[in-house]
C-alpha cells in the first residue's frame, strides 16, 4: 500500500491517505474529484501495479465510478431505474471479480442507496443543490472571521459582522472587481497555464468521453 501511495504522489503529485496539519488525512474531495477525473495517470499507476487478470475489472470499475459520482453531484434529472442497474452492476463487479476488496460503509451507501435517495426523496434530479461543500469551504473564513473580523461584545454581534462579510465575499458586484487567474496557454479564466485540465492528452480525452457516454445515457433531460 505505501508503495503505491508513494508511486501516485510520484507521477501525479496527489497525496493519498496521508495525515494532514488539521488533524485528518490528504484523502479529501478534491483529491477525489481529481483520481476520478479525466486525469488517466492515477488509474495508469494503480494497474501499473495490479495482476494483468484484475487490469480490466480495476479500469471499468473507475469508469463505472466516475460516471455515478459525475451523476450524483449533477443537478439533471436522472433515469433511476438505468442508473440504479449500473449502481447493482458495479457493486457486483466488485464482489465478484474482486472478493478481496472491503466494501466501506461509504461505497455501499453510494451502490447500494444512492437511487433511492434520487428517486424518492429529490424527485429523480442529481443531488448538487444538497451539497456540503459550500459550507465546508467556508470554515477556515469563518474561523478568521470570528477570530480577527467581528465584534466580541456579544454573539449577536460576532455572528452578524460574520454574516456580513460573508455576505460581501460572495456580492456579484464586488466580484466584478476581482482579479482572476488567466491561462497563457488556452487563454481561459479560472486557471494558469500549469493546471491539469491544459494538458492535451489524447488519452485523457478517450477515457472523459467513454465517461461521459455513461453519463449520457443516464440523463433524461438538461
Amino acid at each position: 500500500m505505501i508503495f503505491v501511495r508513494n508511486l501516485i504522489e510520484e507521477k501525479t503529485g496527489m497525496k493519498i491517505d496521508q495525515p494532514n496539519a488539521s488533524g485528518g488525512t490528504s484523502s479529501t474531495g478534491s483529491v477525489a474529484r481529481r483520481a476520478f477525473s479525466c486525469d488517466s495517470k492515477y488509474i495508469e499507476c494503480v494497474l501499473s501495479v495490479v495482476e494483468t487478470e484484475h487490469k480490466e475489472t480495476l479500469s471499468k470499475l473507475h469508469t463505472h465510478l466516475s460516471a455515478i459520482l459525475r451523476i450524483i453531484n449533477s443537478d439533471r434529472i436522472i433515469n433511476t431505474e438505468v442508473f440504479g442497474d449500473l449502481c447493482a452492476d458495479t457493486y457486483l463487479l466488485i464482489v465478484d471479480s474482486l472478493p478481496w476488496v472491503s466494501i466501506t460503509p461509504t461505497l455501499h451507501r453510494v451502490l447500494a442507496h444512492s437511487e433511492e435517495i434520487l428517486k424518492e426523496f429529490n424527485h429523480g434530479r442529481g443531488l448538487k443543490s444538497f451539497s456540503e461543500e459550500g459550507s465546508e469551504a467556508c470554515n477556515k473564513l469563518l474561523r478568521k472571521y470570528r477570530e480577527n473580523l467581528a465584534r466580541k461584545s456579544s454573539f449577536e454581534d460576532n455572528a452578524m459582522d460574520i454574516f456580513v462579510r460573508l455576505a460581501s465575499e460572495s456580492d456579484p458586484v464586488l466580484n466584478q472587481f476581482r482579479s482572476s487567474l488567466v491561462c497563457e496557454r488556452c487563454g481561459e479564466h479560472g486557471h494558469t497555464k500549469r493546471a491539469k485540465c491544459c494538458r492535451d492528452n489524447t488519452e485523457n480525452r478517450l477515457l472523459d468521453s467513454s465517461i461521459d457516454e455513461i453519463v449520457d445515457s443516464l440523463i433524461i433531460n438538461s
